[in-house]
């Protein structure tokens, strides 16, 4: 068991980063990678705003966005992700 989790009565507790949970390296980075494009996701729904019509806005491709979407972020920074954010108009979290 690692120093993330926690023994209770009831069983064990996570950490609340499932990444860390799962003992991957750089838990933190993909946690908050993970919750930028879950907000990229909100924007995009909540605009009513189809794949093709977001990538024209962040600059990139309707097969990038659903991967994007589909929670590939290898390629990206938390910066990029940061950007993409900006340019569909989310200036604060």
């Amino acid at each position: 068991m690692t120093q993330k989790h926690r023994r209770t009565a009831l069983g064990t507790i996570g950490s609340g980063n499932v990444f860390a949970n799962l003992g991957l390296p750089d838990d933190e980075t993909r946690l908050l990678k993970a919750k930028l494009v879950s907000k990229v996701d909100d924007v995009i729904v909540e605009r009513g705003l189809s794949d093709g019509a977001a990538g024209v806005i962040m600059g990139l491709s309707r097969k990038k966005v659903s991967e994007l979407r589909n929670g590939r972020t290898d390629d990206y920074s938390v910066e990029r992700l940061y950007e993409f954010l900006n340019s569909l108009g989310v200036t604060r979290l």
